[in-house]
């Protein structure tokens, strides 16, 4: 799939991460985001629905109640793709405190092979600058020969 080559490949910083790219503000005074790739063989990294429970769940609204997650389903070159959009109040793995203005541009992508996640988080200006080109990557998905 096709990436701007502005976003950097990072050292993986957590566990299941496959992949992590920096993702720069084009804002000054704004802070990066991050791109996050998690890929599982088939039948691991647990059922999609549960994948997507769990992400809404690291959300609030900014009132703090429960977020709106904007869900759709597609089929991309053969391969079954539900991306997953959500913006408030973050709250993830290991984090002590929710941080506020976060928004996720999210894919869970499934083959026979597999299953791939990939998020786009961070401050919501800088995940909203990128949109097209998330889009663009998600859109150039191709099956591996």
């Amino acid at each position: 799939m096709p990436k701007p080559v502005t976003w950097q490949w990072q050292a993986p910083t957590m566990q299941f991460r496959a992949l992590q790219y920096a993702v720069p503000a084009k804002t000054a005074g704004t802070s990066d985001a991050e791109l996050v790739f998690s890929v599982f063989a088939a039948g691991d990294g647990g059922p999609m629905d549960a994948n997507v429970k769990r992400w809404i769940s690291q959300f609030r609204a900014d009132d703090g109640s429960p977020a709106e997650a904007v869900i759709t389903d597609s089929t991309v070159n053969g391969i079954a793709v539900k991306t997953i959009e959500l913006a408030g109040l973050y709250q993830g793995m290991g984090q002590a405190a929710p941080r506020p203005g976060i928004r996720q541009l999210g894919a869970m992508l499934r083959t026979a092979d597999g299953t791939v996640f990939i998020r786009l988080i961070g401050p919501s200006a800088t995940v909203e600058s990128w949109r097209s080109e998330f889009d663009a990557m998600i859109g150039g998905v191709h099956p591996q020969p």
